[in-house]
């Protein structure tokens, strides 16, 4: 049983930084790692005095400010869930979150009309930017060190949600323990220092935010907190990155492509950069090759690996000057030392070309709530009988080649775009509710430059418009799961089973 939770770890970490910054946001605003806890714990008596309790759930709408960081280590702090939601989604997706997640509570660090009549509807109590100085203004600068000691490693601490094939976003259960294990190999892996500098330029509740935070602040590191209205304006995001004189950058690979497209990548911009890591989605060679002939002489770059059930990241991969002359993708790496896994073909047997399957302390606790999927994708190895291991079924392709793994595809509907993990069930639930579409089916491409296209084919009898349709999706999916191009037919075709034909819409596209 562990005994040691990450409320303890956050505590040691401010007490040996002390006054040295650990966020700076936006370039502008900052807060210390000694003026963080205490706003931790004033933030985690707030908590109490409205009756949370550990194990309950707490939802965060977060824009990256000091009170929704506070939130979260004052959750982890009292063995309390967090789970940071993107409050633009639209409504019906956040409801079905919140529908999921059960919170006590929803707290806002800027308030939103949408957010707080959902909340209202649903009975949830909220409480925005304009009431939470019942909090900042409180003098419970202290924590009772008896409510910390009685949270152990095993206690869960967030959950993320990732998209859901019945059109029900999955809820990702990490626990204290899994993030315990990730920081100390962010550490590692990346020889990281109170020195680095790093940024965040992902959403806090998208899953690379997770390496962001915790193998930054944790780590006694300054962290760039960067919004999104930061991250829309490309030249000023650079510009606070560089003033603020980086120097670990994390990131899909779309963003670099974004800024290199738009000619913002020079040495003078990120000259400070000794890494840039990249994951989410696979990176085009000749793309890549481009980011490597600018820094190459000053910064290491690696391709990193994971699905959220194994925190975030599982494997890293230097990558080497023959991989950037090689054509395809980069490898995965190895592994990393806090998991051992195996490939099994269809037969459950093992093989060097088959579905990654994970096991160690770094695994996802299962699906919150979700009894039913937790038991499909987290299953014993029975390869090892005296091993009885918990084991994670990815869903992912992966070959092993000349002793390095490489990812092949996904064995079902679920792909990565733009760096997010997509059922692209959940994409075909939403079009069949819109008025006039009679099927659909949505397939993922991937063209030769590895760049990333979704699909959708529309069997309907009426005229259909592709900026009413697009509309209309967006009252149920995020901006990254709206398709890229949309194709109107009279009847989708059909195999032999009678059942849509994919393969030959593939060849249509």
């Amino acid at each position: 049983m562990y005994t040691y939770n990450l409320g303890q770890v956050f505590q040691n970490v401010s007490r040996q930084y002390g006054n040295k910054i650990a966020i700076i946001f936006d370039g502008r605003d900052q807060i210390g790692f000694q003026e963080l806890d205490i706003l931790s714990n004033k933030a985690a008596n707030f908590l109490i005095s409205m009756g949370v309790k550990k194990l309950d759930v707490v939802a965060i709408q977060n824009k990256k400010s000091p009170m929704g960081f506070a939130m979260m280590i004052a959750c982890l702090k009292l063995g309390i869930i967090y789970t940071n939601f993107d409050y633009t989604n639209p409504v019906e997706r956040i409801r079905k979150i919140f529908n999921t997640a059960a919170p006590r509570l929803v707290f806002a660090d800027e308030r939103n009309a949408t957010i707080e009549n959902l909340c209202n509807e649903l009975n949830i109590r909220y409480f925005p930017a304009d009431a939470n100085h019942v909090f900042l203004d409180s003098e419970g600068e202290s924590l009772d060190q008896q409510l910390l000691s009685a949270v152990s490693g095993n206690n869960p601490a967030y959950i993320m949600f990732t998209s859901g094939s019945t059109g029900i976003p999955k809820g990702v259960l990490i626990a204290q323990k899994s993030l315990m294990n990730f920081i100390q190999w962010g550490r590692e892996n990346y020889h990281l220092t109170p020195n680095d500098i790093m940024t965040n330029v992902n959403p806090i509740y998208f899953d690379n935010s997770v390496f962001d935070f915790y193998c930054s602040v944790f780590n006694g590191i300054t962290m760039v907190a960067l919004s999104k209205e930061s991250v829309d304006k490309p030249k000023e995001m650079l510009q606070i990155i560089h003033d603020t004189r980086c120097t670990f950058w994390f990131s899909v690979p779309s963003m670099l492509i974004y800024l290199s497209n738009l000619k913002l990548l020079t040495k003078e911009i990120l000259g400070h950069i000794r890494i840039f890591s990249f994951g989410g989605e696979g990176y085009p060679k000749e793309l890549l090759r481009k980011l490597y002939r600018i820094y190459a002489d000053t910064a290491d770059f690696y391709n990193v690996y994971g699905p959220t059930e194994g925190t975030c990241i599982c494997s890293a991969y230097r990558i080497q000057r023959e991989d950037i002359e090689a054509d395809g993708l980069s490898p995965l790496g190895q592994i990393a030392p806090n998991f051992s896994y195996v490939i099994l073909d269809k037969k459950e047997e093992v093989c060097k070309c088959g579905e990654l399957c994970l096991m160690g302390d770094q695994l996802a606790l299962g699906y919150y709530n979700d009894e039913e999927r937790t038991n499909k994708s987290f299953v014993r190895y029975k390869g090892i009988p005296s091993y009885n291991a918990r084991m994670y079924k990815t869903g992912d392709l992966v070959e092993v080649r000349h002793g390095k793994l490489y990812f092949i595809g996904r064995i079902d509907n679920q792909i990565k775009h733009m760096g997010y993990r997509i059922e692209l069930e959940e994409i075909e639930n939403a079009l069949i509710k819109i008025p006039g579409v009679k099927q659909c089916a949505v397939i993922h491409t991937v063209s030769r430059n590895n760049l990333s296209k979704l699909i959708a084919f529309i069997a309907t009898d009426m005229q259909m418009e592709d900026l009413g349709l697009r509309q209309e999706l967006r009252k149920y999916l995020p901006d990254y799961m709206i398709p890229n191009k949309l194709e109107y037919m009279s009847e989708l075709p059909k195999n032999a089973n009678g059942k849509i034909d994919r393969k030959k819409l593939e060849n249509m596209r």
